[in-house]
């Protein structure tokens, strides 16, 4: 899920995992994660014309302290 924080902060694109979702709010038109504002706008930033390749994925679930979907010990979980 892409996150502009240009309505937070001088701005930039972040990525959260949608595994990452807790709630949506249809109401409010709001979406719920299990991270802060903090994280997300120190997050690193998502350039939408780079693909998204391991490395980033690698320092994105790295950075939140998430653990990865593409390795085996995951699989043995």
């Amino acid at each position: 899920m892409v996150v502009d924080t240009r309505n937070w902060w001088p701005g930039k694109h972040v990525l959260v995992s949608p595994e990452w979702i807790e709630s949506i709010d249809w109401n409010e038109s709001k979406v719920y994660v299990g991270v802060t504002q903090a994280q997300i706008r120190n997050s690193p930033e998502y350039d939408p014309d780079q693909p998204i390749d391991r490395q980033y994925e690698t320092r994105l679930f790295g950075y939140y302290g998430r653990p990865d979907y593409w390795s085996e010990r995951r699989d043995a979980a």
